[in-house]
Formats: C-alpha cells, sequence, structure tokens
C-alpha cells in the first residue's frame, strides 16, 4: 500500500519545525498494522524514518534519526529523534 503524498509533505514540515537541522533528509516509508478499538480490529500506521548526519561544534558529526508515525487519516501520532 502506498502512502499519500500529502502525508509525506506533512510529515517533511513537522519534521523541519521540530529539527531544522534535518531539512533536506528523505524519508524511508514503511507500514505497520496497529490495534485499535475501531470495529475492524486493526489500523495501519505509516512509520517515516529521516536520517542524516548533522554537524556538531568543533567540526564532528553526528547521525540523527527522527521518526514520524502517523494513522490512517495522516494525523502525526508520535515524533520521536534520537541524540
Amino acid at each position: 500500500r502506498r502512502v499519500d503524498a500529502k502525508y509525506v509533505a506533512r510529515a517533511k514540515r513537522a519534521v523541519r519545525r521540530e529539527f531544522p537541522e534535518m531539512a533536506g533528509a528523505e524519508p524511508t516509508v514503511s507500514t505497520r498494522k496497529g490495534h485499535s478499538k475501531s470495529p475492524s480490529g486493526a489500523d495501519t500506521r505509516y512509520i517515516m524514518t529521516f536520517k542524516k548526519r548533522v554537524p556538531l561544534p568543533g567540526g564532528k558529526s553526528m547521525a540523527r534519526t527522527v521518526r514520524v508515525t502517523m494513522d490512517q487519516a495522516g494525523k502525526i501520532v508520535k515524533l520521536t529523534s534520537s541524540k
């Protein structure tokens, strides 16, 4: 099942807003079946993972991963980041 392009755009905006250093990172998209109280019993979740090396003071860099979880309607359910 393909994720709608507007969902990807929404995730990119959220990541840019929360983590400006992640601008330009393209996500990998996967789907997961979640459990819900809906009549169907299962809900599809879209997981978008953004990865990028970000610069640190002193010329070093660090790999940062930001993960956005969305429900079927494109609502962001969770946004997490590695250090």
